[in-house]
């Protein structure tokens, strides 16, 4: 513990003399931009789609309105964002987006959704949303029943915890059971300035039982997007720090053992897990911390599978490209992944993919801040 007081205390002059090394990310790389077939941004969301979770008759939840991490100083117009759950409905695309109402509707206001994970009980029906709330009062997990008659949310249950502080995503293991991830260990903003410029892997992944906590794996440089097949093995958590998916077993104590780890040499996201193959789709991005001081620079994106010849290129610059990235993994937890590129884009047309979700050859690209692509799904998968 007194280490990870004085670590930062001592860094501050290493911070203000290597301060631009804070702006990972913004040295250019050459990006070919492909899609998968027609592509088009979906109107009425303009302050991002940063995660989104699909039911398996093809409802999308989408958390749009996070704000920026105060590791940088922000564009203003990234902060004027409004904290919403949003529906899209694969079966009819053309229909677009529409606000989810909340009940009781208090609980709407100060709403900053960010990661979201669904549970779906197959006996009875019932479908709730787990949302990771960026509340004024503290991070907190809100667990909402979706209602289909009225289309609304009527928050269950919201769970605060002290090893809840810095959470990102979460991945729903039962009615009010998950785990989370917290992408920092520091709460101040300074101080998380000094820790994602030294890197020091103290991110973690929590597990809540339903009434307790306790941190099940630990050492991440950035514990991220989070996610599980539904039956809650394996666990694979995007390290954005190390670039890389790792897939870990769930021990019978709920705690998380480390299996290995698929290097995809870009900036992982989040995680969607295919309900129907078991293949991963990750949302990666590149470039993103000078779009994010100024809009005007573009931030690449990329969906899909990376050939080994493309993983090779893009580790010659390490943290110094942003893509914009659609990844597609098959046989995840075998000795031998297969990743695919599906969308790359140089930041015309897109900016900071963060997930991806495909249902029925029809995809969502979700951006952290920035709008959300729909795209059909023509290439062969």
């Amino acid at each position: 513990m007194a280490v990870k007081i004085l670590v930062p205390l001592v860094a501050v002059i290493v911070y203000f003399v290597f301060r631009p090394r804070l702006q990972f990310g913004d040295q250019k790389m050459t990006v070919y931009n492909h899609v998968p077939g027609a592509c088009h941004a979906v109107e009425g969301v303009v302050h991002g789609s940063e995660d989104i979770v699909r039911t398996r008759d093809g409802l999308a939840f989408i958390s749009t309105g996070v704000r920026p991490a105060p590791v940088i100083t922000p564009d203003p117009w990234f902060l004027q964002g409004v904290g919403k759950i949003l529906l899209f409905d694969f079966m009819n695309p053309g229909d677009g987006v529409r606000e989810v109402r909340i009940e009781p509707e208090e609980k709407s206001e100060g709403l900053e959704p960010h990661g979201l994970s669904l549970y779906e009980n197959q006996e009875s029906g019932e479908i709730r949303l787990f949302v990771v709330n960026h509340h004024k009062d503290g991070d907190r997990i809100e667990i909402f029943r979706y209602s289909k008659s009225s289309a609304t949310l009527r928050l269950v249950k919201s769970v605060q915890h002290p090893l809840l502080y810095n959470v990102n995503d979460v991945v729903a293991m039962g009615t009010d059971s998950f785990y989370a991830t917290n992408d920092m260990y520091s709460v101040m903003p300074w101080a998380k300035r000094l820790e994602r410029f030294l890197s020091p892997s103290w991110s973690n992944v929590v597990y809540f039982n339903g009434s307790d906590a306790f941190v099940a794996a630990e050492g991440f440089s950035l514990a991220n997007g989070i996610n599980a097949p539904s039956s809650g093995n394996p666990m694979y958590v995007c390290d954005t720090g190390r670039q890389a998916v790792q897939v870990y077993r769930r021990r019978d104590d709920d705690s998380l053992q480390l299996e290995r780890e698929i290097h995809l040499a870009t900036v992982v996201d989040n995680v969607d897990v295919c309900p129907d193959t078991g293949d991963l789709w990750v949302g990666a991005h590149e470039g993103f911390a000078r779009h994010m001081e100024d809009r005007r620079n573009p931030s690449s994106s990329q969906v899909g599978d990376v050939g080994r010849k493309e993983i090779r290129k893009s580790e010659e610059g390490g943290w110094g490209r942003w893509r914009k990235l659609v990844l597609r993994i098959r046989l995840p937890a075998g000795a031998s992944p297969e990743v695919t590129s599906l969308y790359a884009n140089d930041g015309r047309q897109l900016n900071g993919s963060s997930v991806a979700v495909v249902y029925n050859r029809r995809m969502l690209i979700g951006t952290v801040h920035d709008t959300l692509l729909y795209c059909d799904v023509t290439v062969p998968l």
